[in-house]
């Protein structure tokens, strides 16, 4: 998982835990060791935590990572706070537990993982595993969604992604029974596969709530499997190709009150010198307020403040907080767009010119998207309270994944649809990437080249 859950391999599931154990709780509670420390605590107990979990999961998917509170939680499972000290230490606990159960899961699916081979059994080992991961991330998909969140402020989450990575690597590369994959690229390209397929799962997803009959589990999993197949091994149209749906997902608009909002800023060009430069200031105190302290800790107190404005000046051009969220993380998402748009076509793609092409455009994208992306983590949080955000994130990634379909159609075979949206998710876990080493661009243009294009 891409900068994802941490490992357990080879670990007891208490030693996991113990390791990610957070005890900076309030300094007023007393409670006994977590759960984890108690092996003999009985089944009654068991349920207890368990119920606390599930609960912590919803939670975590309604609020958001730094929303959630442990009031939160403990009303969703129906117990008490000295209840919840009885198990865990505080939320980070809670989560690190979650993550743990998470990776736990992963492993397992991983150690399942079949011989990979040219064949159609290769394809097949892919395919389950494909699979697995789909089914680790619907039942956890709060705990996918929160991960990034909780990584940039907790050390022991992000250090645990790493070892689960880094483990991950080693057996999938164990399985390989030979691959097209040059050995210096290969780890960077199985890194990117397995962001990617994260990734996938995520969008399709997002998709699939504002379009229920497109990018089911099968078809987007399919062209996964293909896309990861052709990468390591080449092209087998009797192997690693699937026809296109019948129908063909349908183009989802733009709520409108977000163009509204972003023409109003745009319309800004009327203003006068010193309008706009009161709006630039805005803006600019927005993002980096919004960036520095997260969606939900931001105050318009904060942002004017840094603006060296009033509130009455916010208000000329901002009904809210929410609203001026908006107008960033739209205008991030335009300017990631408008690189995107400039993918040359694969037809330039061709030769040793065409290589150079591609991974000087890679390395643009990745500069645009980096730039951009703190932005856009806080677009995450900002949807879970703004509904008019969460409406347009499926819209967004539509318009990219139509984008990617016109790329891909000049090829002439398989499931342009749903690979179109696997293009889009490895052009993200790509670009989310804060650098971009020559070995990074390396095995993005390879996973284009060998699993788009068939170069």
């Amino acid at each position: 998982m891409a900068s994802r859950p941490h490992p357990t391999e080879n670990e007891p599931a208490d030693a996991a835990v113990d390791l990610l154990r957070s005890d900076d709780g309030p300094a007023t509670v007393v409670r006994r060791a977590p759960f984890s420390d108690k092996p003999m605590v009985g089944a009654r107990g068991q349920r207890t935590q368990q119920r606390i979990l599930d609960a912590a999961l919803q939670v975590f998917g309604d609020e958001g990572y730094h929303q959630t509170s442990i009031e939160r939680i403990t009303k969703q499972a129906g117990c008490s706070r000295a209840s919840f000290y009885q198990y865990f230490s505080g939320k980070e606990d809670v989560f690190h537990q979650l993550t743990g159960q998470v990776a736990r899961q992963l492993n397992a699916s991983t150690e399942a993982l079949g011989p990979l081979t040219p064949d159609h059994a290769g394809w097949v080992a892919i395919r389950a595993w494909v699979a697995r991961h789909a089914d680790i991330h619907e039942r956890y998909e709060p705990v996918f969604n929160a991960f990034q969140a909780a990584s940039e402020i907790d050390d022991q989450v992000a250090a645990g992604s790493a070892r689960w990575s880094d483990r991950t690597l080693a057996r999938i590369r164990a399985r390989l029974t030979t691959t097209a994959i040059p050995p210096r690229q290969l780890d960077s390209v199985i890194l990117l596969l397995m962001r990617c397929v994260t990734r996938t799962h995520e969008m399709a997803s997002i998709l699939r709530s504002a379009a229920p009959d497109h990018y089911g589990e099968e078809r987007v999993g399919d062209a996964m499997a293909d896309i990861i197949h052709r990468v390591l091994f080449g092209l087998d149209e009797a192997v690693n190709v699937h026809s296109p749906e019948r129908r063909r997902p349908p183009v989802l608009p733009f709520d409108p009150v977000v163009r509204d909002t972003v023409a109003k800023v745009e319309r800004s060009t009327d203003l006068t010198p010193t309008g706009q430069q009161t709006l630039t200031a805005l803006l600019d105190a927005g993002r980096e307020v919004f960036v520095r302290r997260g969606f939900h800790r931001t105050r318009i107190d904060d942002i004017v403040e840094l603006a060296g404005l009033s509130h009455g000046a916010f208000y000329r051009y901002f009904d809210n907080k929410d609203q001026l969220a908006r107008v960033l993380t739209t205008r991030a998402m335009s300017t990631v767009s408008q690189v995107l748009a400039d993918l040359p076509p694969a037809a330039e793609l061709e030769g040793t010119a065409g290589r150079s092409a591609l991974r000087r455009w890679l390395r643009r994208y990745n500069a645009t998207q980096t730039d951009e992306a703190a932005m856009l983590r806080v677009s995450v949080d900002a949807a879970l309270q703004d509904a008019t955000l969460r409406a347009n994130s499926a819209p967004a990634l539509d318009w990219g994944r139509r984008q990617m379909v016109g790329f891909l159609e000049p090829r002439g075979y398989g499931d342009l649809d749903n690979e179109a949206l696997v293009l889009v998710a490895v052009l993200s876990a790509f670009g989310s990437t804060p650098t971009s080493p020559a070995a990074a661009v390396d095995a993005a243009a390879t996973v284009i080249e060998q699993g788009f294009l068939d170069r």
